[in-house]
């Protein structure tokens, strides 16, 4: 059966969200949220199972940006939300970006599966 992508358009899509408007507890709990959303999008995903290099490429910049191998968390406050405040300016528009594109790309491949 081909992937019809309905999941990971609506998470995505959730994450994108997460990021437009500021979030009432902050800029970092902004991307911790769309840090979850997109973890749900693409965690049984199969990136072979695409076409298209620029989804790929998002894709790699998105688990990139969010992983959280190596870093401590003392405070308890979650891993994610360390990452969030390491990131410098250029990566969370890196991120911002990656994440617009690749919810505007599933978006697209949804609805061409369900005309």
């Amino acid at each position: 059966m081909k992937n019809d992508f309905s999941r990971q358009a609506e998470k995505l899509d959730a994450a994108r969200r997460a990021l437009m408007a500021p979030h009432p507890k902050g800029e970092t709990q902004s991307f911790v949220t769309a840090f979850q959303e997109c973890d749900f999008a693409l965690h049984h995903l199969d990136v072979n199972t695409l076409e298209d290099d620029n989804a790929r490429r998002w894709i790699s910049t998105i688990r990139r940006l969010i992983d959280t191998t190596g870093l401590q968390d003392p405070s308890g406050r979650g891993l994610w939300y360390v990452r969030a405040e390491q990131m410098s300016l250029d990566d969370k528009i890196e991120f911002a970006r990656a994440v617009n594109e690749l919810a505007s790309w599933f978006d697209r491949a949804f609805w061409r599966a369900h005309p």
